[in-house]
């Protein structure tokens, strides 16, 4: 019976501990203090002497994780780590166990995951699965890589991810994989230019954290030559050409030592401009007298390469040579207008034009070149008479004057205008008179801009009912020597007479102004 009482005080006793456990437990849960155990240090003492021995059975040890902190006694010992859930939560001795998982569900409610938590950390790109990684924001020649992330740290109920280029992912689930391969997605391949690619992470609700991006720089295009010279097919007059170019790139940009150029196959040094995408080079004894090959080539930086481009032009520095006669080397002629035989050679480009003259001081006339040149006019003036040409070629090469030279004895009488008004005149009449040293001559005239009158022998005119202002005449005397019915061009006079004249009232040298009378004050 005493050891029946005495084992029934055990139990009792026993119980009792356990139930100051239970409420110690139960009071750190609720209120998230430990007053009772730490607070109390009699309430300890007492727990500790109720630890008592039987036969089979000893209370240790008791624990519990939850919130944080460690309290512990010399036989009695609890534990709280914070980060633990209220379910996980354990008591034990050595000789059993308490789990009080249903204190943590009936006291508080899970809480979903931060959305913070499914934000991407980790986003990088390779050329391939196993190639080499690519840098952002570098520019580069991979136009299909492959774009890796890693999933969210903490992120619960991931359902997948959410991508997009050049555009802001949505909450649509688009791959549950890690990985996105541009080579066998529907684009398979981006253009050249600055991408963006963006993805996130969604969870089964629908929340997703936010986009991570990566900015890729692709350039497969090389540089543009958008135009050059000198022109293909050209013709250069000079040994020592400059050749121009412009070139442009949208990516990375020409490589300035690239950019050569060769002339005739050797090559010849290159300035370019960075900022204009201007490229010049002068020849530098690289040309040639007739047909020069030219060669450009031009890359960027990445090593994209332009097609070279290769033209031709002709230099030609040597101006033609070439003849002249008057009529076909004629000593003499009666009449002011002779064909000019000429002939002219260019070895490379060819003979263009010629510029011929009476007299080189008052300047050539250009014309097209040609041969003969019939009615080429002579100064008309009796004796030697000389013309000068000079032949142009297709380069623009002139040679220097040729000449020949002709005696000229006219047959045509000379003009002489005796009588007319000159001047200002007030009358609206005028009258001239004129002659020629020879006999038998016969006149044409006309007044302003008329045509020239019909040949007659008479030897004054007159005009009337003039308009005021401005008039001029103009007379030619001519004889028939040559028994030619009619008068032949080498039998008028070369140099008509000519007289100007004004209709009208000669202006006033003071002019009175218009207006209120002018007052003049004289001061004392």
């Amino acid at each position: 019976m005493k050891n029946s009482r005495k084992n029934g005080h055990f139990k009792h006793r026993a119980a009792c501990v356990l139930c100051t456990i239970c409420l110690i437990f139960f009071g750190s849960l609720v209120t998230g203090h430990w007053s009772l155990v730490t607070g109390h240090s009699s309430l300890i003492t007492d727990a500790e002497a109720a630890v008592s021995k039987a036969n089979d059975k000893e209370l240790e040890v008791a624990s519990t994780n939850q919130g944080g902190g460690t309290i512990t006694s010399g036989n009695f010992r609890q534990q709280n780590s914070i980060g633990d859930a209220t379910a996980g939560s354990r008591l034990t001795s050595s000789n059993f166990r308490i789990i009080p998982g249903f204190l943590g569900a009936t006291l508080s409610a899970s809480k979903p995951a931060p959305v913070s938590d499914l934000d991407l950390t980790v986003l990088y790109a390779k050329t391939d699965p196993f190639g080499v990684q690519i840098a952002q924001k570098t520019w580069q020649k991979d136009i299909d890589p492959v774009f890796f992330w890693e999933p969210p740290d903490q992120g619960l109920d991931l359902a997948g991810y959410s991508y997009a280029i050049d555009a802001t992912p949505d909450e649509t689930v688009e791959t549950t994989s890690t990985s996105f391969d541009v080579a066998t997605s529907v684009m398979k391949r981006l253009a050249d230019g600055v991408h963006t690619f963006s993805v996130k992470a969604v969870n089964t609700a629908g929340h997703s954290g936010k986009p991570i991006s990566m900015e890729l720089w692709i350039d497969t295009t090389p540089p543009q030559i958008t135009n050059y010279g000198p022109s293909p097919g050209g013709l250069l007059n000079t040994a020592n050409a400059v050749v121009s170019a412009t070139v442009v790139d949208a990516g990375s940009g020409v490589s300035a030592s690239s950019v050569e150029l060769s002339i005739n196959g050797s090559s010849t040094s290159v300035h370019y401009d960075p900022a204009t995408g201007s490229i010049t080079t002068s020849g530098s004894g690289a040309w040639k007298e007739g047909v020069n090959s030219l060669t450009l080539r031009v890359a960027d930086v990445l090593g994209n390469v332009q097609t070279p481009i290769v033209w031709s032009v002709t230099v030609d520095t040597t101006p033609p040579s070439g003849t002249i006669l008057i009529n076909a080397g004629a000593e003499m002629t009666t009449s002011v207008y002779v064909t000019l035989t000429l002939t002219a050679s260019d070895t490379t480009s060819g003979v263009d034009r010629m510029a011929i003259s009476n007299e080189e001081a008052a300047g050539y006339v250009e014309e097209p070149f040609m041969s003969p040149r019939e009615l080429w006019k002579l100064n008309p003036v009796r004796g030697s008479q000389r013309v000068y040409v000079k032949f142009v070629d297709k380069a623009g090469n002139t040679s220097v004057p040729i000449a020949d030279a002709i005696e000229l004895g006219l047959l045509a009488p000379e003009t002489v205008l005796t009588s007319g008004p000159a001047g200002f005149t007030p009358g609206r009449s005028a009258t001239f008179t004129f002659m020629c040293p020879e006999d038998d001559c016969v006149f044409s005239y006309a007044f302003d801009g008329e045509e020239w009158s019909d040949w007659a022998p008479a030897t004054s005119i007159t005009r009337d009912e003039l308009v005021f202002g401005n008039h001029y005449f103009r007379v030619k005397a001519a004889k028939e020597v040559n028994n030619t019915p009619g008068i032949q061009p080498d039998e008028e006079d070369p140099s008509p007479a000519e007289r100007t004249w004004v209709v009208g009232v000669e202006p006033s040298v003071f002019t009175v102004p218009r207006g209120a009378p002018i007052k003049v004050w004289r001061v004392e």
